[in-house]
């Protein structure tokens, strides 16, 4: 959900700190980094999930992921919108806590995912080189547009000559 914030945000014409180029930038770069430090974790920790399903419950993934969604949205909204960016924040904690009620994870996983979270996307933010380059900041005439269906869900991209 807080993934989906920002593009809303950026939709409806709320004033964001980046364009939705790096936003989507800084959304990839976390995604990969996440999901390397979180999956390298859980192989060397191996901590037994409370259900016993497997060993790769310490930290949460999905709290991980939604957190760093959230930061990205607070990072983005606080300074003109900060009641839209700290909303992000609400639905990470709800995932949470439904993987702790789920026998899913420990309260200590879904803490150390929260935190794993928030610290990659606190560190992309600070990365000054990856926030200059954007080949799309100077056009003006190009447009994306997702399209909604019940069979799937594709962007489409015009250009304006």
């Amino acid at each position: 959900v807080p993934y989906a914030q920002i593009y809303i945000g950026d939709a409806v014409g709320l004033k964001a700190k980046n364009h939705w180029f790096d936003q989507t930038k800084n959304i990839f770069i976390t995604g990969i980094a996440t999901t390397v430090i979180v999956g390298s974790f859980k192989r060397i920790i191996g901590k037994e999930r409370p259900d016993g399903s497997s060993n790769h419950s310490f930290p949460s993934g999905h709290t991980a992921n939604t957190f760093a969604g959230a930061t990205i949205l607070y990072h983005e909204f606080k300074d003109a919108h900060p009641v839209y960016a700290v909303s992000g924040y609400l639905f990470s904690a709800t995932t949470g806590s439904f993987r702790v009620m789920n026998n899913k994870h420990y309260v200590s996983d879904v803490l150390a995912g929260a935190g794993v979270g928030i610290l990659i996307v606190n560190l992309v933010y600070l990365i000054e080189p990856l926030k200059n380059w954007n080949p799309f900041k100077r056009i003006n005439n190009l447009t994306f547009s997702p399209v909604i269906n019940a069979d799937e869900v594709t962007f489409v991209a015009s250009f304006k000559f």
